[in-house]
């Protein structure tokens, strides 16, 4: 019951929605629960008062559908009333009602001296409630209404807030699919806005309105050949059934969908295209999975007393924070829908003996984690890693400033003389980024073989490109069935022939089973993996202290290279980058003794070369007397990788062209590098300069057509 200030109360009158006599339709009143009442961001009750003029505080009508007709036998049956769909937005009705909304502006707002409830209670404590101005009252009670209320249609259970903070800036603003992105810069704070506009959000009311039937009439005609733990398979039968229901509900309803039968496709085609995202898609929060600058999203308990906050990375934009707040706030029903999908899919418990939950959204490429009570006591928190669609290479690296041109020629090197290697650094500091972009590095016919317990690496991506891979899924630390543990499979590698092995992650078990290879040498030509230390001596303290591999067996670790999230100066803002490469120092007496190679200078935020790189080095000097080159033409070798690669990197900015940077065009570079160096090992005229000019040659004359 919605209460009328001044007048007696009513009980809202239920009217027929195909009635023509608009002012009879308009007396019904929505009732709303409490819960959706605090959608409205007032920290103060509404204040009861009696006003001149007598405005009405009332929710948006609601109507009652009669029942559609039954269609032919061939198709979709409809037996009961379905309810229409609501804009669910508290409302404030002007005095007059039924009537429209009164337009107001922040002009009105300023006119009347009341931005805030506070100014408006500040009134009528001044003059009292026979004095004010009932009309100045209402308009600025309307304009504070829609600066601060979230609204969602009623075939979405998330809410948005429509503008962005005060005192904000747009920086940048794109579309992912449908929706309007813009990023805000906020005065004062030291993190940045997100702030999404999604298309479904502002369609007209019937349009609407035809989305939430036929997202009723799909829930109740669910099909039983369909399986739902494979969402391709269930999108794919939403977009070719559900437009079909879209068409039968548009003509039963009379609902004008286009003027043209073009148009009226191409509606349907955007209409389709919402209601899966609703029905078998993850509504709303599949904008965050498609865009493609999300690294990390988190959904903090309770879901609907917290926006939804994000991590980005790859923005051309350096004002801007990398920690995001969004316009985004999701129910429990969201939630909870989200949760009970991702069990069925994983087919992994989730409860409260077991209130923690790991799986893979393989079509997102993301990993989730989702905790729940009692772990979590205010609900269930989400937390989503985003894997980068387009692979990361040695190129984009350089690029943002991840590792230097001379770090990268280091390490192909380093890879090209079959170094075992570890990637150390903390969570999210880029470690499975670097480790993919170093697979690059290997000739494509090395045969690699993969294993992770989620997959990160470009494997399908090198596929494509010729590249002999072979990767294995392994069970997580919170196991799944029919999965395979990291030490299972690492003895299965072991039997499977010479390959370079690279371990998503080295921990547990498996790697005393690594070591143990690497040190009787049937560990393959090559191995890598990541690690979590921030330094190498760190790396070297962890494995032997807590996982338990004897000092000695550590010292088959070649290099260790350490990826860190620094802050320069002290700044809010996380850079990602390369600060150590370090080889273990074999020929030490002590165990876990390191000769740094190169060091991050935060100072010109750089990673520089030391004295030990420049002829002292022990790992190249070992490869320069395996390939039987002396130390000056290793260093050569790795000085002219160095410059091909800035040459590359400097030629994509100058010229506006990113896609020089990307996966294809590094595999292409690498190897015509090694064709000319193989070619002039043949001719017994190794000489790098020459090499370096013939490779610039080829690059020009290809890079303009990119």
């Amino acid at each position: 019951m919605v209460k009328i200030i001044g007048q007696e109360e009513k009980e809202p009158e239920d009217i027929d929605i195909d009635d023509d006599d608009e002012k009879t339709k308009k007396k019904g009143v929505k009732i709303i629960s409490s819960e959706e009442t605090e959608r409205v961001a007032s920290p103060e009750p509404m204040i009861e008062a009696e006003i001149i003029d007598e405005p009405v505080i009332m929710e948006e009508p609601v109507f009652e559908p009669e029942p559609i007709p039954t269609a032919p036998s061939s198709e979709p049956i409809y037996e009961e009333p379905i309810p229409e769909p609501v804009f669910e937005t508290p409302e404030l009705i002007e005095e007059e009602a039924p009537g429209p909304m009164i337009e107001s502006t922040p002009s009105e707002a300023k006119q009347t001296g009341m931005t805030t409830l506070d100014d408006v209670i500040l009134s009528l404590e001044n003059k009292g409630p026979l004095a004010i101005d009932a009309k100045r009252v209402h308009r600025a009670m309307i304009v504070i209404m829609e600066k601060y209320h979230d609204l969602r249609p009623g075939f979405s259970y998330s809410w948005v807030t429509p503008e962005p903070p005060e005192n904000s800036k747009k920086i940048l603003e794109y579309k992912v699919q449908d929706a309007l992105v813009s990023l805000w810069l906020i005065k004062d704070f030291t993190y940045s806005h997100y702030h999404i506009k999604p298309k479904e959000y502002s369609l007209p009311s019937d349009l609407m309105k035809l989305i939430h039937l036929a997202k009723i009439e799909l829930l109740r005609n669910r099909p039983r050949h369909i399986q739902l733990d494979r969402p391709g398979q269930a999108r794919l039968y939403v977009e070719n059934f559900g437009k079909k229901i879209l068409y039968q509900i548009a003509n039963k309803h009379s609902i004008k969908i286009g003027n043209t039968p073009e148009e009226e496709m191409k509606v349907l085609d955007d209409l389709t295209s919402v209601l899966a995202r609703y029905t078998v898609g993850l509504g709303l929060f599949e904008y965050f999975l498609e865009d493609p600058y999300m690294q990390d999203i988190y959904v903090d308990a309770p879901a609907p007393k917290n926006p939804i906050h994000a991590s980005m990375g790859g923005l051309a934009n350096k004002e801007l924070y990398d920690k995001f707040v969004t316009n985004v706030i999701l129910s429990n029903e969201d939630v909870d829908s989200m949760v009970s999908r991702f069990r069925y899919e994983s087919g992994r418990p989730f409860s409260e003996a077991m209130p923690v939950l790991e799986t893979d959204l393989v079509q997102h490429q993301t990993r989730v984690t989702a905790i729940g009570k009692p772990l979590s006591p205010d609900g269930i928190g989400i937390a989503f890693r985003r894997h980068s669609t387009d692979p990361w290479t040695m190129l984009k690296l350089i690029d943002n400033g991840t590792v230097s041109p001379l770090s990268a020629g280091l390490l192909s090197f380093l890879i090209e003389g079959h170094c075992t290697m570890l990637v150390s650094g903390s969570r999210g500091a880029g470690k499975s980024s670097l480790l993919g972009s170093l697979l690059l590095e290997f000739p494509t016919i090395q045969r690699i073989l993969t294993i992770e317990d989620t997959l990160e690496l470009p494997v399908p991506e090198m596929q494509k490109l010729g590249y002999k891979v072979q990767r294995m899924f392994v069970q997580s630390t919170l196991g799944g069935k029919g999965e395979m543990t990291a030490d299972d499979a690492l003895r299965t590698s072991l039997r499977l022939g010479e390959s370079a092995l690279i371990l998503g992650e080295v921990r547990g078990q498996e790697a005393r089973t690594l070591y143990e290879a690497m040190r009787t040498g049937t560990a393959g030509s090559s191995v890598m993996g990541t690690f979590h230390a921030d330094s190498a001596k760190s790396t070297f303290e962890r494995a032997t202290s807590d996982m338990g591999i004897p000092a000695t067996s550590f010292m088959a670790t070649d290099i260790i290279v350490v990826q860190t999230l620094t802050q320069s100066k002290g700044s809010q803002k996380l850079l990602r980058r390369c600060t150590q490469i370090a080889e273990t120092a074999k020929t030490s007496d002590v165990p876990g003794e390191f000769n740094d190679l190169m060091m991050y200078d935060s100072d010109n935020d750089l990673l520089m070369e030391t004295d030990v790189f420049n002829y002292k080095s022990e790992r190249i000097g070992e490869i320069a007397r395996k390939w039987g080159i002396s130390m000056e033409d290793a260093l050569n070798d790795i000085r002219v990788r160095a410059r091909y690669r800035l040459d590359a990197v400097e030629y994509a900015r100058e010229h506006d062209k990113p896609q020089l940077l990307k996966i294809e065009w590094v595999a292409r570079m690498n190897n015509k590098y090694w064709a000319l160096r193989e070619s002039a090992i043949s001719d017994g005229d190794l000489n790098f300069n020459k090499i370096l000019e013939q490779w610039r040659k080829w690059f020009l004359e290809g890079a303009k057509y990119a």
